[in-house]
């Protein structure tokens, strides 16, 4: 009887193994570079930035000054394809925040479109 005891405990150990593995893994192995390309609309010259950038499993920030035919651009780690990425800027000059969302393709590259003000 105590063999079925422990018998029972290896199988319910490498069930959960498995699924957990199986859970994690793809997220993991399958993580690489990502590239956010964000479009502002109605920013002025010299405003100052603050970006922030999300996903399920991490996130980053930032602040940038924005330029006139300028699209800011951010490498990040640890993104895949088809994750979903938010993105907010505040601009300091009036303290508005506004946010878009967008999805990483097979290249690693998503595109934001914001409107500021």
């Amino acid at each position: 009887m105590l063999m079925r005891k422990r018998g029972h405990k290896v199988i319910i150990v490498a069930t959960i193994t498995i699924l957990v593995t199986s859970v994690l893994l793809p997220s993991i192995v399958f993580a690489e570079n990502g590239v956010i390309q964000i479009q502002i609309r109605g920013a002025g010259v010299g405003d100052n930035l603050k970006i922030s950038a999300y996903t399920d499993r991490d996130s980053w920030e930032w602040r940038d000054s924005f330029t006139i035919g300028d699209n800011l651009v951010k490498q990040v780690d640890g993104v895949s394809t088809g994750d979903i990425i938010n993105v907010c800027i505040i601009n300091f000059k009036d303290g508005r925040e506004d946010c878009d969302s967008g999805t990483f393709n097979s290249n690693g590259n998503v595109e934001i479109n914001i409107d500021v003000g």
